[in-house]
């Protein structure tokens, strides 16, 4: 048998060898029949021989068909009833994101409600206490309320996003440009915890095409991260070079030698409210929000983020870019 004869007998469905099986079994039968009576009988008779046809390949044929067609309603039904209980966990599990989703905003929302109402309380019912401990509280209400302006503003911006009501900017983009930027306006935070600063940017990088403030935004959200858990007097290293792995993309990576991920928080950690460790418990500032809008930003424009990292070993944040003349033309 050569090649082009396999090939045309992989393509078959299955059912088509039980029709096949089952008119060669019959035909030997009925050849074996008909040599049978003429050995015995001398001859077969012309409705004799009909009827063993008829017999042989008609009725099973019939019964095959009726056979295989409830086989395979059986086997659709089967499939269905999976593809329901599948359907069933995926909406339980829709179900029980929705309650963590309301259990941890009404937490990220009650912590600084609470703190201020406390604090407001106690300058209006003790309206003589001493100076430095008014400019205390104050101090404490004002950034309690920045941080209740950010969750709100993330949940916003978050919502327009995955609901398609942002309005997407596509210019053309220097990247070595957007990351000094984003360096730039993080230089306090810094210097304020007395990091090392390493930029890696490869020379002549290719021109992006994109929205530079959401692709800044991006940026900030990582750097931000890697300064909450670096440790004081620890490095943070920006590189952005040419994808090996595909010809025409940008890989920008954002390392730290902080604490590192947890091995079970790292398949999370792009999902609302999510943080390494309890998100309840966690003693780190921050919305939680930060990443899984940066996910949604690198992904609307058409690119990939993921995190590599070892629990007390640091955490290196990486995304892909597709480059100008990467993208298929207008």
């Amino acid at each position: 048998m050569n090649a082009r004869n396999l090939q045309k007998l992989k393509q078959l469905n299955p059912w088509h060898f039980v029709w096949i099986s089952v008119i060669f079994s019959e035909l030997i039968t009925l050849g074996l029949s008909t040599l049978l009576g003429r050995l015995w009988w001398g001859r077969v008779s012309r409705e004799t021989l009909i009827t063993g046809v008829v017999d042989a390949l008609v009725v099973p044929l019939i019964v095959a068909t009726v056979v295989i067609y409830f086989i395979k309603r059986v086997i659709e039904l089967r499939q269905i009833n999976e593809q329901l209980q599948e359907a069933n966990r995926r909406l339980i599990a829709i179900d029980r994101m929705k309650t963590d989703f309301v259990s941890v905003v009404s937490h990220e929302l009650r912590t600084p409600i609470t703190t201020i109402k406390a604090f407001a309380e106690l300058l209006v019912i003790k309206p003589g206490m001493p100076e430095p401990q008014k400019v205390r509280l104050m101090s404490t209400i004002n950034a309690e309320t920045d941080r209740l302006t950010r969750l709100i503003a993330d949940l916003l911006d978050l919502a327009r996003i995955e609901g398609g009501a942002v309005p997407w900017r596509r210019e053309r983009l220097l990247l070595a440009d957007v990351i000094g930027d984003a360096l730039s306006a993080m230089g306090p935070l810094f210097e304020n915890k007395k990091l090392a600063v390493l930029p890696d940017l490869e020379p002549d990088l290719p021109v992006l095409m994109g929205d530079r403030d959401r692709i800044m935004q991006v940026l900030i959200n990582i750097l931000s991260n890697a300064v909450k858990f670096t440790p004081e007097r620890g490095t943070i290293r920006v590189a952005a070079r040419r994808d090996p792995a595909a010809h025409g993309w940008v890989l920008v990576e954002v390392s730290d030698t902080g604490r590192g991920i947890p091995p079970e928080d790292i398949g999370l950690i792009f999902e609302k409210f999510q943080r390494a460790g309890d998100h309840l418990t966690s003693t780190v500032e921050g919305t939680g929000l930060g990443l899984a809008i940066s996910r949604q930003i690198i992904e609307h424009h058409g690119g990939r983020i993921w995190v590599t990292s070892a629990w007390g070993a640091g955490s290196t944040f990486s995304f892909t870019l597709p480059s100008e003349a990467s993208l298929p033309a207008n």
